[in-house]
């Protein structure tokens, strides 16, 4: 993929996730390049938040094939029932329609873009999950690399409509399950130890970016209901 700027949120570090690529084929606005981190401000310190898509795109670099089982079954969504496990599974979901729609698995980006909808409406995020997205991405089901760049850009627009309607209260929800999805499924694909897998590396590294991670869940306002999960 060229000149795409992956861009789902995922952990508090400096990393750097950007892939060059493309013309989508899609609308002009369908092919803008959107920048992959953002940066979010608690208490006077600054985040940088990358995509958490860097662990998905090694893995396909690496030749390691889809696991469908490791993702979080769209089943499960009518076992959430409060604020804070719809937050949470959004950000599984996400994590996991980024998976889809980075390997071409079109049914399952389709299944996951549904879900993940239904979830954004209980969380009321109006922007990002509107029909206009949905009709964009019918529209271009066919075209893995357009359905990749909208779904990343719904995303990332329902982050925005958090921060500017003051609702930043269910973004480290959200973080810590797009965060823990994407490590499970990296661990899920690991065949077997190997000291020289470069894949056992990148699992390795993630102790960092959980330091970084608790870092920024002890400095927000719901720290105390966030207690139970930081630990």
């Amino acid at each position: 993929m060229k000149n795409i700027y992956f861009i789902l949120m995922a952990l508090l570090i400096l990393v750097s996730c950007v892939n060059e690529g493309t013309n989508t084929g899609d609308n002009p606005q369908d092919s803008t390049s959107v920048d992959s981190t953002k940066i979010t401000k608690q208490k006077q310190t600054f985040y940088k938040i990358p995509s958490s898509i860097e662990l998905y795109f090694f893995l396909k670099e690496e030749g390691i094939k889809f696991k469908k089982e490791a993702l979080n079954s769209v089943d499960n969504i009518s076992k959430y029932n409060t604020t804070a496990s719809k937050a949470i599974n959004f950000g599984i979901y996400a994590s996991d329609l980024a998976y889809c729609s980075l390997y071409e698995k079109n049914q399952e980006t389709a299944l996951y873009y549904s879900t993940l909808k239904k979830l954004a409406d209980d969380l009321g995020l109006m922007k990002g999950f509107d029909e206009s997205i949905t009709k964009r991405i019918e529209k271009n089901m066919n075209n893995s690399d357009s359905v990749f760049q909208i779904a990343t850009e719904a995303y990332w627009n329902a982050f925005n409509f958090l921060e500017s309607q003051d609702k930043t209260n269910i973004l480290p929800y959200i973080t810590i399950g797009n965060w823990v999805e994407s490590v499970y499924i990296t661990i899920q694909s690991l065949n077997k130890f190997s000291e020289n897998n470069p894949l056992i590396g990148r699992v390795l590294d993630q102790d960092l970016l959980l330091d970084n991670l608790l870092s920024y869940l002890e400095t927000t306002d719901n720290k105390v209901q966030l207690k139970d999960y930081i630990t």
